[in-house]
């Protein structure tokens, strides 16, 4: 399996306030990021994601770099971005629709199983600075 990054660009208020809770909890910002989004979404988290997550704890260090490191592929990215250009000139079909809740799925699903491993590897003593670059 390939893997390719994938960035999110956060504003700077955004971002200072993401860093400043994080020196207040002791946490890094990805683990910071993670509490938040899971405070957030709480009760939103699927069953599915809920219970992948609880099997990170579970995986050795080298299983938890990978799951750290899993990035969504090119072709999912583009084929949300048209969909979301396409909702905003001509709305969707119910069929889009479908295919952007199930992409939207698959995106939280890959952005808390990479934050949740990092956090584990942290708190195993890794250096994580590298999955923060």
């Amino acid at each position: 399996m390939s893997l390719h990054t994938i960035q999110i660009n956060l504003p700077d208020p955004v971002f200072r306030r993401i860093k400043k809770r994080s020196e207040l909890s002791h946490r890094s910002v990805a683990e910071e990021v993670l509490a938040v989004v899971t405070d957030t979404f709480d009760d939103d988290i699927p069953q599915d994601v809920t219970q992948e997550l609880a099997q990170l704890d579970l995986f050795s260090d080298e299983e938890l770099w990978a799951a750290a490191k899993i990035t969504v592929s090119d072709e999912h990215a583009e084929k949300m971005q048209g969909l979301l250009e396409k909702q905003s000139r001509e709305g969707l079909s119910q069929q889009d629709e479908q295919e952007v809740a199930r992409l939207s799925h698959f995106f939280n699903r890959v952005m808390l199983v990479r934050a949740k491993a990092a956090a584990l590897l942290k708190e195993r003593g890794h250096d994580i600075n590298s999955l923060l670059a």
